[in-house]
């Protein structure tokens, strides 16, 4: 049988505790062991903006500390460098685009990539321009260049989206970018749009200084995707069951807390991240509270079978996936959040 490697490093810390003096002797309890956190390492979904505070929340409040863990963060640069990361075993865990999973397991690149909990209900792909650029639909795109990171959801996105909008694909011209250098290259004018995510709104605004902000939201075309996901190696699934549902119960509590405060959440991200601005992540975060908490009042990090097929038939459709993919082959339901 194939043992699962270790990517979590375990070491003990010794606790001695006295008991009450029996018959005055004085003599104390023998030394007890437990074990130390265990140790992992969490890629956020792209950089360090205000969407990401609530990892940072998690680690500020405890939480993770309570669930046994302890969490090394890493900025990440998109989907695809994120399930890359996932996969090599560079982290146990990463936020991947619901569908860029999808797409990318129908290309027979994310086989061993398993999605434990929604972080958004909806996707949050977007693309984005400023007043003056001449983009006020999607048909407007054709002939005009667009930036965003070279793994970017948004990009795998992108053709299945034009297809669906009506839109020449072959017409729009992409650069890449570094996450944090989007929104002051659409500020300066060097790329007529950028792929974000709707939230990032006030971000591109501050950059843009003050500039009226026109979003496209991908999710008014292609109905019915998830956004964020967390996202595991189908062998630390399988193998540390009990690790998975630790910290995705940590990180979702810090999520919720994150989205109930932002101004609080904004306030530790900028303390962790001293380059973010805390008013910015405060507007990014209250942008992004009706996009966490499922209808119905079913738990944070949620997901229903019927919803992911639904998300598959949509980017057939669509022409995104090159081949058919059933919800437990991307989705490990048994490990969900449970009511």
């Amino acid at each position: 049988m194939r043992r699962l490697p270790r990517v979590i490093t375990v070491t003990v810390l010794v606790a001695t505790f006295s008991l009450p003096a029996a018959c005055g002797s004085g003599q104390r309890e023998p030394s007890q062991s437990r074990p130390a956190a265990d140790r992992v390492t969490w890629v956020t979904g792209f950089g360090a903006f205000g969407r990401e505070a609530y990892v940072y929340v998690a680690q500020e409040k405890g939480f993770f500390k309570e669930a046994g863990i302890e969490v090394a963060v890493q900025p990440g640069k998109g989907s695809g460098e994120n399930l890359a990361a996932v996969l090599g075993g560079r982290a146990q865990f990463a936020a991947v685009d619901f569908t860029a999973t999808l797409i990318s397991a129908a290309a027979g690149k994310a086989e061993g990539a398993v999605t434990v909990a929604a972080l958004h209900q909806r996707t949050l792909a977007a693309l984005m321009t400023l007043e003056g650029s001449g983009i006020s639909r999607p048909k407007d795109l054709e002939g005009k260049t667009v930036g965003d990171a070279a793994s970017s959801v948004i990009r795998m996105m992108f053709p299945g989206y034009a297809r669906l909008a009506g839109v020449d694909a072959s017409k729009v011209k992409w650069v890449s970018l570094e996450p944090a250098q989007l929104a002051a290259n659409l500020a300066s004018g060097q790329v007529d749009a950028i792929g974000q995510y709707v939230v990032g709104r006030p971000t591109v605004r501050n950059a843009a200084k003050g500039k009226e902000v026109t979003v496209l939201p991908f999710g008014d075309v292609v109905t019915d995707l998830y956004g964020s996901a967390v996202t595991t190696s189908k062998e630390v699934a399988s193998g540390r069951p009990d690790l998975v549902r630790r910290f995705t119960g940590a990180l979702l509590k810090g999520l919720a807390y994150a989205v109930e405060h932002p101004q609080e959440a904004a306030r530790i991200l900028a303390g962790k991240q001293p380059a973010q601005n805390a008013e910015v992540a405060a507007a990014e975060l209250a942008l992004m509270a009706p996009y966490v908490r499922p209808a119905g009042g079913a738990p944070i990090g949620t997901m229903s079978r019927q919803r992911v097929e639904r998300a598959i038939a949509v980017l057939r459709t669509a022409g995104a996936l090159e081949k058919g993919l059933t919800p437990e082959s991307v989705v490990s339901f048994d490990l969900l959040p449970k009511g």
